[in-house]
């Protein structure tokens, strides 16, 4: 899915993310997705499969959003493959599970049920909006691309003055980072500056991005660099209600990463598909229902 940008630009900083407290063309939020048409629930559904090695099977993971009125209440998330469930908690008591069927359970055929994962030990976790509904601080946990959890924290300040939105993040009570996000009169994600430190070692990576909008809202143009080093441009294609549809990475040469995304009726995306070389790697879909 494309929360992250492409791998070739995701490692250049480890740190890399999602924004959590604004929006960024072709990317979704970490913690909290935005979805149009207020959806009761939505499913998603990611198989990431190796095009060098077509015979070995998918790896499938789901995540179940849950909705109360307009407001996420939980996420639920399941890699089959290894019978691990995670299940966040937004409202009430609020807080973060984790279940790991043993290998009775694996070789049984047995998965975790709902009922079982709610029975687990809860690790409470925190959120906080301001008056116009906007995440303001999270304390919880952050998960990986192999469900791995650390503790994290989270704060956004949004100043309408400057048309600026910081983001701090600090990960595992170590990794810090602070993003500083420009946006222009619309609205629009158009310059942002990531600055990750890990205190102690004195390593610090700095990722500058520049937003370029095509008149008439045909296409983005992305132009970042990450520790001074120019990075290939990412160009984005929208339509004309400025969704992004297509996204491919320029003057890589012989690495051709695309990424074609699909809408619904209501605004939602509901299919991505990334290529490389032509060789489909991942294929996220979403049901959705209103």
């Amino acid at each position: 899915m494309r929360r992250l940008l492409p791998l070739i630009l995701l490692t250049t900083l480890t740190t890399a993310h999602a924004a959590y407290c604004y929006d960024v063309p072709g990317e979704d939020r970490t913690l909290l997705p935005r979805f149009q048409g207020a959806p009761r629930q939505v499913t998603e559904e990611r198989r990431v499969s190796d095009p060098a090695a077509p015979d070995e099977p998918a790896r499938t993971t789901t995540r179940t959003f849950t909705f109360q009125g307009s407001r996420m209440t939980q996420v639920q998330t399941r890699a089959p493959g290894d019978q691990t469930w995670t299940l966040l908690t937004l409202t009430g008591q609020a807080g973060y599970q984790r279940a790991w069927v043993g290998l009775e359970g694996v070789f049984s055929g047995k998965s975790v049920t709902l009922a079982q994962l709610q029975k687990q030990p809860r690790e409470p976790i925190t959120l906080t909006f301001d008056t116009q509904g906007r995440l303001t601080a999270y304390s919880g946990v952050w998960e990986d691309q192999t469900l791995q959890a650390t503790k994290e924290q989270v704060s956004c300040t949004y100043s309408a003055a400057k048309r600026q939105v910081v983001e701090r993040v600090t990960r595992a009570g170590l990794i810090s980072q602070v993003t500083a996000a420009q946006l222009d009169t619309e609205g629009r994600l158009v310059r942002r500056e990531i600055v990750a430190t890990l205190p102690g070692s004195g390593l610090r990576n700095t990722r500058q991005s520049t937003y370029i909008y095509a008149p008439g809202g045909s296409g983005i143009r992305v132009e970042e660099t990450a520790n001074g080093q120019t990075l290939p441009a990412v160009l984005m294609t929208t339509d004309a209600a400025g969704r992004v549809t297509h996204i491919q990475m320029a003057e890589l040469g012989d690495v051709q990463e695309q990424w074609q995304i699909e809408y619904d009726a209501q605004g939602n995306w509901v299919r991505q598909i990334g290529t490389m070389q032509g060789q489909t790697f991942m294929t996220v879909t979403r049901r959705i229902t209103y």
